[in-house]
């Protein structure tokens, strides 16, 4: 079992360290975090499966911390504090943690209290498999694409999260035809008491099981988005959905860098002219230097089948990668389904373009279809 230690009390920390080595526990270093960081590692892997909480030094700050876990992970908790303080107790308890050990009787407390918790912990939901699609460069097609590729994954999984981060221009509203009361902004302003409830309040959904966090309606609630917000946003959909699918725009601004180092798989989305080519090279650089790893990223061809296109041999040459998927160029079919506000994969589902992008959402497909 993978357990994280939260703690500002170093000592402790090492202790209980050593108590969760002995009793065969998974506890690297790296799992030792403060207060503070507590909230960004839930987000990453390899996924702790239980959060121990001391609340020495302060045990306010660490209670606080108790609350932000049980609202944004699924993750259990255990706190460490006095067991002579009965208030500390029970409110450790009414936030959520499953057990309380007693500092004074760290290592007799913890190890049964692991011992209890062994017996409980039954399968566990994994947190969403997180996909992005970033485009180079304009006139790409990765929100038609985004669109697409979540409405197929909400039809194999009974719902997805699409995320318009696409924040000055995202259309991903106008593509499925919904009219968003709250938006990304509403998020990140209110989520130091954001709750399950309250997100999903802040969801436009749609007929096919994708539901929508969209982008700022007005140019002045920008600055209310920020990448501490779409961490802690990005965070609590994992626990909410199957899939959350995030439309990226090629600024690599603070909340987009965020987003791409949460992400499992990155759909670069570009088209085999010389521009889009160049701008896809200097993205994969640019992904690279941002240390995002390169087994992350898969090269999406859109609109493939064009007159005068560089030749697929050379755009893997210039990339140095195989390009994993190939939309074929269906105009018609694609401006027909976004005039109608409908993914063209429901709209024309028989099309050759729907069945591509068919095939490329069941290629990014990580968890098990609820249909068989």
């Amino acid at each position: 079992m993978q357990v994280l230690v939260i703690s500002d009390n170093e000592r402790t920390s090492q202790r209980i360290q050593q108590v969760l080595l002995r009793e065969g526990q998974e506890c690297s270093a790296q799992n030792l975090v403060s207060l503070s960081a507590a909230a960004a590692r839930t987000a990453q892997k390899p996924t702790p499966e239980l959060g121990i909480v001391v609340l020495d030094p302060d045990a306010d700050r660490a209670l606080r911390t108790v609350t932000e876990l049980r609202t944004l992970s699924t993750l259990r908790l255990l706190v460490v504090g006095p067991a002579n303080d009965p208030r500390l107790v029970l409110q450790s308890l009414r936030l959520g943690a499953s057990d309380f050990v007693d500092a004074g009787e760290l290592e007799t407390e913890l190890t049964a209290a692991l011992a209890r918790l062994q017996g409980e912990l039954g399968p566990r939901n994994e947190p969403a498999q997180l996909i992005a699609l970033l485009a180079p460069s304009g006139g790409s097609g990765s929100s038609t694409l985004a669109a697409s590729v979540a409405t197929v994954l909400a039809q194999q999984h009974t719902k997805t999260l699409l995320v318009d981060l696409k924040l000055e221009t995202g259309d991903l509203a106008a593509l499925l035809d919904l009219r968003p009361t709250h938006s990304l902004a509403d998020v990140c302003q209110n989520m130091g008491h954001m709750d399950r409830v309250m997100f999903e309040r802040c969801l436009a959904t749609h007929a096919s099981g994708v539901s929508l966090l969209a982008p700022p309606s007005t140019y002045a609630d920008l600055s209310h988005v920020t990448a501490e917000g779409v961490r802690q946003a990005l965070a609590l959909a994992r626990n909410l959905f199957p899939y959350v699918v995030v439309d990226l725009d090629h600024t690599f601004r603070d909340e987009q860098v965020q987003a791409l180092r949460l992400t499992d798989t990155i759909l670069l989305v570009f088209r085999l002219d010389f521009a889009s080519l160049r701008n896809a090279n200097r993205t994969m650089e640019h992904l690279d230097r941002l240390g995002i790893r390169k087994d992350s990223v898969r090269l999406v061809v859109n609109r493939y089948g064009q007159a005068q296109e560089v030749p697929v041999a050379k755009a893997e040459e210039a990339l140095g990668m195989k390009i994993f998927h190939f939309v074929p160029e269906d105009a018609k079919t694609v401006n027909r389904a976004i005039n109608n506000g409908v993914p063209v994969v429901l709209d024309y589902p028989t099309a050759k373009v729907s069945k591509s992008l068919s095939k490329l959402a069941f290629s990014v497909n990580g968890k098990n279809s609820q249909h068989g």
